[in-house]
Parts: structure tokens; C-alpha cells; sequence
């Protein structure tokens, strides 16, 4: 079954990815690395926080939700379900980096959490990363399956696939495009070189018959020389 608070609608791939998610805000706090155990007064007020988190949300105060659940994980000791929550508001506040990166922690406190894998699976399909968001849900089934997931993860499938497919068409155009690209260029210099070539072929050419024309003038010359001679005699 789904998990409370967790069904949303079917992915959508004319949408564009989550408003200006490339100029997200700054990532909520992260609770204490090194925090110990809580006291019982640091249970009750996390407890308080988590509970002014849920109300504010109910009420569709989504800032002040974050801001509640914020102060909570901040206490120490957070549970996956308590990163989870906060990255299901960090989404419906259209920041999907920063329920990314709150999923991932909470996968990092139990990698099994169905909740966080299907929640960041949904932020990595805002931000039209498919081939992400579809590995995210297929391994949410393997935890916990549901009908919206199933359809959620077969359209990201063929989202990837789509985008895949245009990856390589323009990578084969962009190919094509340097092919005739350099073919333009080889036509370029061939056509170059035989005009030069053209021009050594015409100079020599022109040499060739200056030398025929001398040689030619000068037997003329010898010609008239020795009818001139035999004239005299």
C-alpha cells in the first residue's frame, strides 16, 4: 500500500523541471553529525516540533512546516522517516535538489526507507532526470509496491528512453555535421592545390614555349647569317 501522505500525481513530461530549481535556496540544516543520545527533554521538545510541523502542514503553511521540522532534525538523532517528511515539503515547495539531498541522508539512516527512495525518485523526475528517477522507483517496488509508483516509474522509463533516443540523434547530426564539415574542407584544399597546380602547369607552360620561341628566332638568325655569307662570296 502507499505509504500516508506519499500518493501524488503521475509524473507529467511536458512539465518543465521544478520552478527554477537551479536557483534553489540554500539546503535546510542537516541535524548534528556527532550528537548523542537525547535526553528525555530533547525527545519531547523533537516530538513537540514534529508535531507543530505536521499541524502547520495540514494548514498549508508549508514555510513554517520546514521551519518546524527543521528545528526537530536539528535536536539530533533523526530518523530516515523525519528526513523523509521534510523532503515531501522541500518538494511541494518546488525545491527538489534539496529533497534530494534529504532523502539521501535518510537513506543513509536506513536504506530500505520505501518513503525517501520514492519522494527523491519524484524530485529527480521534477528535474527531468529520468534515467535517476526511474531507478529510484523501480527500487522503492522492490520495497514497498504501489499502483501509482508502477506507472510513476514505467513513464520515467520511457521518458529516459525518449531522451536517450534524442541523445543520439543529435550526437549522430552533430557527426554528420563534422563529416561534411571536413569533406568541405578536403574539396576546399583540393581545389587549392590544383589551382596552384594550375598556375606552376601555365608558368611552365608559358617558360616551355619563350624557350621555343628563342630557340626559333635564333635559327632564323643563323639562317639569315649564313645566307648572308654565301652572298658574299
Amino acid at each position: 500500500a502507499t505509504s500516508p501522505g506519499l500518493k501524488a500525481p503521475p509524473v507529467r513530461p511536458e512539465r518543465t523541471p521544478m520552478a527554477e530549481a537551479a536557483e534553489e535556496p540554500e539546503f535546510p540544516a542537516m541535524a548534528p553529525e556527532s550528537a548523542e543520545e537525547l535526553t528525555d527533554e530533547q525527545i519531547d521538545k523533537q516530538a513537540e516540533l514534529k508535531q507543530a510541523a505536521q499541524e502547520a502542514q495540514e494548514d498549508g503553511k508549508l514555510d513554517e512546516a520546514l521551519e518546524k521540522m527543521t528545528a526537530a532534525l536539528c535536536i539530533g538523532c533523526p530518523t530516515a522517516m523525519m528526513y523523509a517528511k521534510r523532503a515531501q515539503l522541500l518538494v511541494k515547495l518546488d525545491r527538489p535538489k534539496a529533497a534530494i539531498n534529504d532523502c539521501t541522508a535518510a537513506l543513509v539512516v536506513n536504506p530500505d526507507s520505501a518513503k525517501a527512495m520514492k519522494i527523491r525518485a519524484r524530485a529527480y523526475a521534477g528535474l527531468q532526470k529520468w534515467e535517476e528517477a526511474h531507478a529510484d522507483f523501480q527500487t522503492a517496488l522492490k520495497i514497498d509496491y504501489d499502483e501509482d509508483t508502477e506507472d510513476a516509474s514505467k513513464e520515467a522509463e520511457k521518458m529516459a528512453k525518449e531522451l536517450k533516443a534524442a541523445a543520439v540523434q543529435q550526437r549522430n547530426k552533430a557527426e554528420e555535421a563534422e563529416y561534411h564539415r571536413k569533406l568541405q574542407e578536403s574539396k576546399e584544399a583540393y581545389e587549392a592545390a590544383m589551382k596552384a597546380r594550375e598556375g606552376e602547369w601555365k608558368e611552365a607552360k608559358e617558360k616551355e614555349e619563350a624557350e621555343k620561341r628563342k630557340a626559333e628566332e635564333e635559327r632564323k638568325a643563323q639562317e639569315r647569317a649564313e645566307a648572308e655569307r654565301k652572298a658574299e662570296e
